[in-house]
């Protein structure tokens, strides 16, 4: 079999011009920012601690509890159990937004360096 085909193939898709990303990364970087003020507000209202404290809070028990009784069971749901740690792990995720803000931030650091190349280090 000639393989030279395949070679001068790999090559050629090599040689295509990048594609522009930064609208992408520019409109990330907006939404990002949105967010994190959006999170910075709502976690100052005293609204925001009635709903941790009576939504948030109790469903995090609720569910590690849930784990508990499974986990113990002679035949545990697998299914069950990872079911159980996905929503365990979404609620403990939402009920804190400092860390919430804290893991956009993350994102927006990284965004930020794809963007100008270099991180708030640097500045």
């Amino acid at each position: 079999m000639n393989n030279s085909f395949l070679a001068t193939n790999s090559v050629s898709l090599h040689l295509e011009e990048p594609v522009d990303t930064s609208p992408v990364f520019i409109e990330r970087e907006a939404n990002l920012l949105k967010v994190i003020e959006a999170l910075r507000i709502i976690r100052q209202t005293n609204e925001w601690s009635s709903l941790k404290e009576e939504v948030f809070d109790k469903l995090s028990g609720d569910l590690e509890r849930q784990i508990g009784q499974e986990a113990q069971k002679l035949n545990p749901d697998t299914h069950k159990l990872n079911r159980l740690s996905g929503e365990l792990k979404w609620a403990e995720r939402f009920s804190d937004l400092k860390k919430l803000e804290d893991s956009y931030r993350v994102e927006l650091t990284h965004v930020r360096s794809k963007l100008y190349g270099k991180t708030e280090k640097d500045s």
